[in-house]
C-alpha cells in the first residue's frame, strides 16, 4: 500500500468519526474503496494492522449504513467483503433509516405540547422528508444522464 493510499484509509477513518461511526469501519470503507473487488476480513485485518474482530464489527456496520456488502466465497463458509459503489443501493439503505426518523419525528410533534416544540418538530420532519426528495431526484437524474450516454 502507498503512502497516498494509507492516508485516504487514514482520512476516510476521520471522516466516519464525524458520521459517528468509530475509525476502524472508516479506514476498513476506505481500504474496500481502493480494493478491485471483494477481499476477505483475513487480508483486511492484515493490511490495516487491525483485529479481525475489528474488521467484523466494522464491516458490519458499513453494510447497515449501506457502504459495503458480504458476498458468499464459493466453497466456504468465509465471506468476502466489498465496498458499494453503486448510489441506488446506498440511498436505498439510508432511505429505510431516514423513514424511520422522520416517522420519530412526527409522533413527536403528536406528543409535543403545542406551540414552538410542536411546530418544529413537524417542520424537522418536513424538511427531512423534502430533502430526501430532493436526493432521490437528483439520483433519478443521473440514472437518466447514464442510461442515455
Amino acid at each position: 500500500m502507498t503512502s497516498q493510499q494509507q492516508h485516504f484509509i487514514d482520512d476516510m477513518g476521520q471522516q466516519m468519526v464525524a458520521w459517528t461511526l468509530p475509525r476502524t469501519s472508516g479506514r476498513v470503507y476506505g481500504y474496500l474503496l481502493l480494493q478491485g473487488g471483494p477481499v476477505s476480513a483475513d487480508q483486511i485485518a492484515a493490511d490495516l494492522e487491525v483485529a479481525k474482530s475489528g474488521v467484523s464489527v466494522a464491516v458490519r456496520q458499513l453494510v447497515a449504513f449501506g457502504l459495503a456488502r458480504s458476498v458468499a466465497q464459493h466453497g466456504s463458509r468465509r465471506l468476502l467483503h466489498e465496498a458499494i459503489y453503486d448510489l441506488d443501493t446506498m440511498l436505498a439503505a439510508r432511505d429505510a433509516q431516514m423513514a424511520n426518523l422522520i416517522a420519530r419525528l412526527r409522533h413527536g410533534a403528536e406528543v409535543a405540547p403545542a406551540g414552538p416544540p410542536r411546530r418544529r418538530l413537524a417542520e424537522m420532519a418536513t424538511l427531512v422528508e423534502d430533502l430526501m426528495d430532493a436526493i432521490r431526484e437528483v439520483a433519478e437524474q443521473r440514472s437518466a444522464r447514464r442510461r442515455v450516454s
